[in-house]
């Protein structure tokens, strides 16, 4: 039976590190994903990406109304979600962002990452959220596919170009 839990930074530090790891790779461009899992692993483990991440995510807890959970099943992790708040008083609504949101690979494609996103509206709902967002890497199609099948709504494309002298001198 899935159950959460919060996040407790310090004892699930390692935990939370590979799902951001994992979350970060799927979500690659194509030159990001050039190299297999392991070797982008080993490089963002390198970096000052992974204490970024952790302080970001401590800052985030602050707000009574984030939520940063580990879901389990028994004493197996299947799943970890972050989702944060933003008021815009101008506009008079709250919005809900999904930072993060991944099902370990042993519990992939049992519907458990569907059922998360409506637990994830409701706790938004609850927490006085108008609007849920969200993003994915534009060849994430896993992703893409549970965002489409919750609802959501394409709202903002982003761009990327890899430079080097010769694509520049192309044109």
């Amino acid at each position: 039976m899935l159950s959460p839990r919060s996040v407790d930074t310090k004892t699930d530090r390692d935990v939370l590190l590979e799902f951001h790891c994992r979350i970060n790779y799927e979500s690659e461009c194509a030159w990001g994903r050039s190299n297999p899992y392991e070797q982008y692993r080993e490089k963002w483990f390198s970096t000052s990406q992974p204490e970024s991440y952790l302080k970001d995510l401590v800052e985030s807890m602050k707000d009574e109304r984030t939520i940063a959970e580990i879901w389990e099943d028994g004493n197996s992790v299947v799943a970890y979600l972050w989702v944060t708040f933003t008021n815009m008083p101008d506009y008079d609504i709250s919005i809900a962002e999904i930072n993060d949101i991944a099902v370990s690979p042993d519990f992939q494609r049992r519907g458990i990452a569907l059922k998360l996103m409506v637990y994830i509206e409701q706790q938004a709902l609850e927490r006085g959220a108008n609007l849920l967002r969200s993003g994915t890497g534009f060849e994430n199609v896993a992703s893409q596919g549970l965002h489409a099948k919750s609802g959501f709504q394409t709202y903002s494309i982003r761009y990327e170009k890899l430079l080097s002298p010769s694509n520049i001198e192309s044109r």
